[in-house]
């Protein structure tokens, strides 16, 4: 009788104690906030379009996901905030221009944004009333059921608190 030596070759993908996520996971969900489509992305990983589909739908996954999301959202904001002063300077250049309809197009400019800035609650008496009322609808039934119910779903994608 022969015995056959040869084993199939099998990748063992271990998820992250933090994330609850395999690396390829990872990889995907970061391409993904950077912009790839999610064709490009499972060519990228080696993975299937179904199986990224899948993750989508896995809390862990969707979590990871919006955090790379916001990451790259700080960068850009980071990266705007640096050309801001030359954005001004721009504006008021245009705002000194010799051509007048350059000069009317800023200042509208100008004006739209700043008349479009929100303003918040200017009252601390109803600021603090509102306060009051978004937690006098947490009662403590609800907030043990779902303190419960957050310990369940931790357990469920083997994670501790």
């Amino acid at each position: 009788m022969k015995q056959d030596l040869t084993k199939s070759a099998q990748v063992v993908q271990v998820a992250h104690p933090d994330t609850g996520l395999t690396a390829l996971q990872e990889k995907c969900a970061i391409l993904l906030a950077s912009g790839r489509r999610i064709t490009d992305a499972a060519q990228e990983v080696g993975a299937s379009r179904a199986s990224i589909y899948r993750w989508l739908e896995q809390a862990a996954f969707v979590c990871f996901y919006n955090q790379m999301k916001k990451e790259v959202q700080q960068y850009v904001e980071g990266a705007l905030l640096d050309l801001h002063q030359q954005a001004l300077d721009g504006i008021k250049a245009s705002l000194e221009s010799t051509r007048e309809e350059v000069r009317l197009k800023a200042s509208i400019w100008v004006v739209e944004k700043v008349s479009q800035l929100p303003i918040g609650e200017t009252s601390l008496r109803q600021a603090l009333k509102e306060g009051a009322a978004k937690e006098a609808k947490e009662d403590a039934f609800e907030r043990s059921r779902n303190d419960r119910a957050y310990q369940r779903s931790l357990l469920d994608a083997g994670l501790e608190e």
